[in-house]
């Protein structure tokens, strides 16, 4: 799921901007018609207006640089932030979470795109959870037909079939506690 205003996908830094605005809404504190103003006045008082430089560095740059600037202003699911917590040794054991939907996978895609370095550890991501071992030990097929199927970021297809039956097939009949899935 992406977050779009003005045209523009916001990024989670941005995203962390507005959650305050979103509270008000629901609160009816801010009205509905109010709300993408408000949303552009929080981005603006946070330093992250609509619009600015959002770009990652390039391979010129270290590891930790790339990783800090992903989190700040990359596209952060729970997945992809469970990749970046277990690459740069961050133990928090809530952030275990595995890509759930060829969405989630993207955006784990797009961070080992950035810091293709990581892409030889990802089966290390399998002592993470049960379901992390299936979608670990399945990476490169699962990567591979969601790149040939929707293109990374999505550039050739808005849905992913094949790449969705790879990825339930290798997270077998895992179900994460607390968590209701709906099977179809």
């Amino acid at each position: 799921m992406s977050v779009e205003l003005k045209g523009h996908i916001l990024n989670q830094r941005q995203l962390d901007a507005i959650v305050p605005v979103m509270n008000l809404l629901m609160q009816g504190k801010v009205k509905q018609k109010g709300f993408e103003d408000a949303c552009v006045k929080a981005l603006e008082s946070a330093g992250c207006p609509v619009g600015y430089d959002t770009s990652m560095p390039g391979s010129d740059t270290t590891v930790a640089e790339r990783a800090q600037a992903w989190i700040l202003n990359g596209r952060v699911g729970m997945s992809a932030k469970a990749i970046y917590c277990h690459m740069t040794g961050n133990a928090d054991k809530d952030r275990w979470n595995h890509p759930h939907d060829p969405d989630d996978l993207n955006r784990c895609l797009l961070l080992l795109d950035l810091i293709p370095e990581w892409k030889e550890r990802m089966p290390e991501m399998k002592s993470r959870s049960p379901a992390w071992a299936g979608l670990a030990a399945n990476w490169a097929e699962i990567s591979q037909t969601f790149v040939d199927e929707a293109g990374m970021d999505w550039c050739k297809a808005k849905n992913a079939p094949k790449t969705y039956a790879l990825m339930e097939q290798a997270i077998g009949n895992y179900e994460e506690p607390g968590v209701f899935r709906i099977r179809l």
